[in-house]
C-alpha cells in the first residue's frame, strides 16, 4: 500500500518544456511545466506472495492496484514537426519529508492509444496515425505479387519437361518475396492492433524478404544491361575486363551459371566473378535490412532515410544504376547489335536507370518536403509503386511473345538452344565475349533450366 497517495500524479511534459524540467532540482518546479496531471488512487486487491529478496515462501503481502484511463488531448505545436511526449510518475511530498525504507516499490505500465473521432464517441486503437492506409497498401502488394507469382508459375508449368530460362525462375521468385514481405507485414500489423507490440518476427521476416526482392530485381536488371539472355554476337564488349566496371560486367553476363560455378568449383580456378557479385548484392541488401531493425521496433523502416542504414541503401541504388547504364552502354557500343535492340537497349537502359534512381530520388523528395508525420506513409507508397513497376516489367520481359519487341525476338529467354539440349552442371560453352566456360543449363528432372 502506498502510504499517502494524496500528491502522487501521472504528468504529461511535451518536448518544448522539457529541457526546462531537467534543468529544475526539485519536484515543485518541475511540475511547473506540465501540460496535464491526474491523480493516481489505489485500491485493495488482496494477498500474494512476497516475492522481495529475503522473503520466505510463506511471506504475503498487501496487493493495491491503481488504473487511469484518460484522454490526454496534446496541445497543437507552433508548427508541424515530430515531437516527443514525456510521461512521469512523481509524488511532491517525498521531498519535504524523511521516507527512507517506507516507500514501497511501485511497478507501473503505460500504454498510449491512437485516439479517433470525437470527445463522445472517441475511439482508441494501437496502430498509429501514421500507419493509415498502409494496410490497404499492403493488400494491394500481396494481390499484384501473388498474381505476378501465378502468372510466371503458369509459364513455368508450360515448360515441365521442356526447358526453361533460369531468369523466369528468378523473378518468379522476386515476385514470391514481395508477396510475403506484404504478408508478413500484414501478420505484424494484426498482431500489434490487438497487444501493442506485434510481432517482432514477422517485422523482421517483411524487412528480409522485401530486401532479398529488391536484391533479385538489381541482380537481373545489371545482367541484363550487361548482355545476359543476349545472343553472343550482339553482346558488346566496349569496356575492357582490365577496367574496374569492365571486371564487374564480365562477371555479371552469365551470374546464375557463374553462381553454380562457384559452388561445384567451392573455390577453384573457375570464373567465379558473377557468383560472388550476385552473392555480394544479396548479402549488401540483407545486412542494409537487419541493420535496419536496431533503429526502430515497431514497424519496417527498411526505406527510410531517418537512419544511416536507410541512406546508405539509397546510395547504393544510386551507385548500382550509374554502373547498369554504363554496362548498357558498352553492349549498345559493341558487337553487331541491330538498329531495333539498339532501340530496345536505349528504353530498357532509362526504364532501369529509372528505377535504380527513381527510390532515392523519391525518398530524398520525402524527407525535404512532407512533414516529419507523413513520411512513413509517403515512402511507403513510393517504394510500393516502384517495386510494383519493376516486377510487371521483368514479368513482360520475361514472358512476352517473339512479337513483343526487339529483345524477344532475340533473347534467348523463349527460344530452345539449338544443337545438344540433354547437358547437366558439368556440361560447359564459351558465354558471350568473355570467353568464360560456365555451366550452360542445369536438369531438373526431365526440366531443363537454361543458365545463359
Amino acid at each position: 500500500m502506498y502510504e499517502n497517495e494524496q500528491e502522487l500524479r501521472l504528468r504529461v511534459y511535451t518536448d518544448d518544456e522539457w529541457p526546462q524540467v531537467r534543468k529544475k532540482t526539485l519536484c515543485r518546479e518541475k511540475i511547473q511545466f506540465a501540460q496535464t496531471s491526474y491523480p493516481i488512487v489505489f485500491d485493495y486487491k488482496g494477498m500474494e506472495r512476497d516475492d522481495r529478496p529475503g522473503k520466505k515462501k510463506t511471506d504475503r503481502v498487501e496487493l493495491y492496484t491503481a488504473r487511469i484511463q484518460r484522454v490526454v488531448h496534446m496541445p497543437r505545436a507552433r508548427k508541424v514537426r515530430n515531437r516527443y511526449f514525456y510521461f512521469i510518475v512523481d509524488d511532491c511530498s517525498l521531498e519535504r519529508s524523511f521516507h527512507d525504507n517506507k516507500i514501497p516499490d511501485m511497478f507501473y505500465n503505460i500504454q498510449v492509444m491512437n485516439g479517433r473521432g470525437g470527445k463522445m464517441d472517441m475511439t482508441f486503437e494501437h496502430l498509429p496515425a501514421d500507419e493509415d492506409g498502409i494496410g490497404f497498401l499492403l493488400l494491394l502488394n500481396l494481390l499484384l505479387s501473388g498474381l505476378l507469382t501465378l502468372l510466371l508459375f503458369y509459364r513455368l508449368a508450360k515448360s515441365i519437361g521442356g526447358d526453361v530460362h533460369v531468369a523466369v525462375v528468378v523473378v518468379m521468385a522476386a515476385c514470391a518475396c514481395n508477396g510475403l514481405s506484404a504478408l508478413c507485414e500484414l501478420v505484424h500489423r494484426q498482431s500489434f492492433s490487438s497487444n501493442g507490440v506485434g510481432s517482432f518476427s514477422a517485422d523482421c521476416l517483411s524487412s528480409h524478404f522485401e530486401a532479398l526482392s529488391d536484391s533479385m530485381v538489381s541482380l537481373i536488371l545489371l545482367s541484363i544491361g550487361a548482355g545476359w539472355t543476349l545472343p553472343a554476337d550482339v553482346v558488346g564488349g566496349g569496356l575492357g575486363k582490365d577496367a574496374v566496371v569492365g571486371k564487374f560486367f564480365q562477371g555479371v553476363k552469365n551470374p546464375a551459371g557463374s553462381l553454380l560455378e562457384l559452388i561445384s568449383s567451392m573455390g577453384g580456378s573457375g570464373d567465379i566473378k558473377g557468383g560472388i557479385v550476385a552473392l555480394a548484392i544479396i548479402a549488401v541488401h540483407a545486412g542494409l535490412a537487419q541493420w535496419g531493425r536496431t533503429f526502430d521496433d515497431d514497424f519496417d523502416t527498411y526505406h527510410a532515410l531517418e537512419h544511416p542504414p536507410g541512406r546508405a541503401l539509397m546510395t547504393l541504388r544510386f551507385a548500382l544504376g550509374l554502373v547498369f547504364v554504363t554496362g548498357v552502354g558498352s553492349v549498345r557500343s559493341g558487337g553487331r547489335c541491330p538498329p531495333s535492340l539498339m532501340s530496345f537497349l536505349t528504353r530498357f537502359a532509362l526504364v532501369g536507370l529509372s528505377y535504380f534512381a527513381s527510390l532515392p530520388g523519391v525518398s530524398m523528395f520525402i524527407g525535404s518536403a512532407l512533414p516529419y508525420h507523413l513520411r512513413h506513409q509517403a515512402l511507403h507508397w513510393g517504394a510500393s509503386m516502384v517495386q510494383a513497376c519493376s516486377l510487371l516489367s521483368l514479368t513482360w520481359l520475361f514472358i512476352g511473345n517473339e512479337n513483343s519487341s526487339a529483345y524477344h525476338r532475340l533473347s534467348k529467354v523463349g527460344k530452345s538452344k539449338e544443337g545438344d539440349m540433354t547437358a547437366d552442371l558439368s556440361t560447359k560453352t564459351n558465354i558471350g565475349s568473355a570467353g568464360s566456360a560456365r555451366p550452360t543449363m542445369w536438369r531438373f528432372g526431365k526440366t531443363k533450366i537454361r543458365l545463359d
